[in-house]
C-alpha cells in the first residue's frame, strides 16, 4: 500500500513537471512570437504574466526595453529624413543621393524640375533615369570630381559628384549654370562690341587729326572736311559715351523714375519736336492719331526718351520722303503706343534681338544713319522698369511696328504732367 503511493506521488510529480515545462515552453513561444512581432512594430509591448517565473519576467522586461528603445530610434530616423528632405527641397541646387548599386535614394525638388519630371523614381537605378553619357563617367571616378553637361531638355548643369561617408554610393549636386553661362556670352559680346563700336570714331579723330597736324590745316577745303569729320565722330563718341552712362544706371538701378499719369498726346507732341530736322531733312510726314485726354502712368522724361528714340528711328529707316504714324489704343486698363513706319521693314530672324545691345539687323545702314546701337535696348530697360512692354512687328504692307503697353491712368480734372 505505501509502495502504491509512492509510485502515485511519483508519477503525479513527474505529470506537474511535464506539465510545468509544456507551461513554460508555451509561454517562451508566446515571448518569441510576441518578440517577433516586436520587430516589425515597435510600438507594441509583451504583457507580464505574474505568475512566470522571475527569470522570464525579467527576459521580457528586457525585450520591452530593446523594443521602447528601438521605437525611439527608428522615431528619430524618420525625423531626421523628414529634416533632411525638407532642407534638400529648399536648396536651390539638385541633390541625388544613391546607395552602393547606383539606386536614387534621394532626389529633392530642384533636381525633378532640371531633369523635368514630376515623379519620384526612389528606388530606380540612376543610369537607366537619368541618360546622360557623361554621368557614367563622373561616378565611377575614385575620387571627387565635376563636370558640367548638357541635359537632355537642353539645361546646362553643373554636376558634382562625392562619395558618401563610409564609402557607400555617391551624392550628386547638380546646379543650373544656363542663365551664367548666358550672362558670361553677352558680357563678353558687349565688350567685344563696345570696343568696335568706340574704334571706329576714335580712329577717324585720330586719323583726321594726324593729317591736320601733317600740314592739311594750310587747305582751306581739306581742313574743313577733316574738321567736319571730327565734329561729326566727336558727336558719335560722346552719343555712345552718354548710351552707355544710361544702361549702366538702369542696370545699377540708379535710373530713379518718378511715376504718375502722362497725357500720351501731350508728350508725343513734344517727342515729335526733337526730330524735327530729321523728319525736314528727310521730307517724311508724321501722322499722329492719339484720343485727346489719353493717359499712361510713367514717368515723362523715360516716356519721351522711349518716344523720341523710336519716332527718330522710323524717321531714319523709312524711305525718303515717307511715312511715319504715331497711334494709341487702349485695351482695357491697358494703352498701347505704336509707332510704324513704310520703310523696308526688319527680317523676322533680326526682330526677336533687335533690343539687344548693339545688335544691328543692318549694320552698316544703321552706322550710316548715326545710331549707336544701344537705343533701343535703353527703350526696353525703360519700359519694362515702368512695368511695360515692349515690341516689335512687321507692318502692312510693308515697314516695321515698334509697340508699347503702359498701364492706363486717369487724370483728375484733365490735369496732364508732360
Amino acid at each position: 500500500m505505501i509502495l502504491a503511493l509512492g509510485v502515485v506521488a511519483l508519477v503525479a510529480g513527474l505529470a506537474g513537471a511535464v506539465l510545468a515545462t509544456l507551461a513554460a515552453r508555451a509561454r517562451m513561444r508566446r515571448v518569441a512570437k510576441a518578440a517577433h512581432d516586436l520587430s516589425r512594430e515597435p510600438t507594441r509591448r509583451i504583457p507580464l504574466d505574474g505568475e512566470a517565473p522571475r527569470e522570464e519576467r525579467e527576459l521580457v522586461e528586457w525585450i520591452n526595453y530593446l523594443a521602447a528603445d528601438l521605437d525611439k530610434a527608428q522615431r528619430a530616423h524618420a525625423k531626421d529624413r523628414t529634416l533632411l528632405a525638407a532642407v534638400a527641397d529648399g536648396l536651390t541646387q539638385g541633390v541625388i543621393a544613391v546607395d552602393a548599386d547606383l539606386r536614387i535614394e534621394l532626389l529633392n525638388d530642384a533636381a525633378r524640375h532640371m531633369l523635368g519630371v514630376s515623379s519620384s523614381p526612389v528606388g530606380e537605378p540612376l543610369l537607366v533615369f537619368v541618360r546622360v553619357p557623361e554621368l557614367r563617367e563622373l561616378i565611377e571616378q575614385s575620387s571627387e570630381t565635376s563636370s558640367e553637361v548638357q541635359l537632355a531638355n537642353g539645361t546646362r548643369t553643373l554636376i558634382r559628384v562625392a562619395r558618401k561617408w563610409g564609402g557607400e554610393g555617391r551624392v550628386l549636386l547638380l546646379e543650373d549654370v544656363t542663365a551664367m553661362r548666358k550672362l558670361e556670352t553677352v558680357r563678353r559680346d558687349f565688350v567685344a562690341n563696345v570696343s568696335h563700336e568706340l574704334r571706329t570714331p576714335v580712329a577717324v579723330i585720330r586719323a583726321n587729326a594726324e593729317t591736320l597736324i601733317a600740314g592739311a590745316k594750310d587747305d582751306p577745303v581739306m581742313s574743313q572736311k577733316l574738321v567736319e569729320g571730327l565734329h561729326r565722330n566727336a558727336e558719335r563718341l560722346a552719343r555712345i559715351l552718354a548710351d552707355l552712362l544710361d544702361l549702366s544706371r538702369l542696370d545699377a538701378g540708379q535710373y530713379r523714375l518718378e511715376l504718375g499719369p502722362v497725357g500720351v498726346l501731350g508728350i508725343t507732341e513734344q517727342s515729335i519736336t526733337a526730330v524735327e530736322s530729321q523728319v525736314a531733312a528727310r521730307k517724311v510726314t508724321v501722322d499722329v492719331s492719339i484720343p485727346d485726354g489719353l493717359a499712361v502712368r510713367a514717368d515723362p522724361k523715360a516716356l519721351d526718351h522711349i518716344l523720341v528714340n523710336l519716332i527718330d528711328n522710323g524717321v531714319k529707316y523709312t524711305r525718303a520722303e515717307g511715312h511715319v504714324w504715331v497711334e494709341a489704343k487702349i485695351e482695357g486698363d491697358i494703352v498701347r503706343v505704336e509707332v510704324r513706319d513704310d520703310g523696308p521693314g526688319i527680317a523676322a530672324k533680326h526682330r526677336a534681338r533687335v533690343f539687344e545691345r548693339f545688335y544691328r539687323a543692318d549694320p552698316s545702314r544703321s552706322r550710316e544713319a548715326g545710331g549707336t546701337g544701344l537705343g533701343l535696348s535703353i527703350v526696353k530697360h525703360l519700359v519694362e522698369s515702368m512695368g511695360g512692354q515692349v515690341g516689335v512687328e512687321p507692318n502692312t504692307p510693308g515697314g516695321s511696328v515698334f509697340w508699347l503697353r503702359l498701364p492706363r491712368a486717369t487724370i483728375g480734372n484733365m490735369e496732364m504732367i508732360a
